[in-house]
């Protein structure tokens, strides 16, 4: 996310929309899913029920900012 690494293994099972969505985006930049752009088809909700796109809260940023692996260059830096 953004240029953050995370390890959410340990949170997986904890987070409210279920482990599916973290599972299935290991290895890719998941900061459209964190801030609303899109959704995953195939999470808790089932088959046949309308995945809708989800803006994460200010507390899920401090979630996911306690699961920081490593902190990625940027061309400013």
């Amino acid at each position: 996310m953004d240029n953050l690494v995370l390890d959410l293994s340990t949170y997986a099972s904890s987070h409210p929309g279920g482990a599916f969505p973290i599972q299935h985006l290991v290895g890719r930049d998941v900061s459209k899913f964190f801030y609303g752009s899109y959704a995953l088809d195939g999470n808790q909700n089932g088959p046949g029920h309308e995945t809708s796109a989800h803006t994460h809260s200010n507390i899920a940023r401090k979630i996911a900012n306690k699961h920081v692996k490593y902190v990625l260059a940027t061309k400013e830096s």
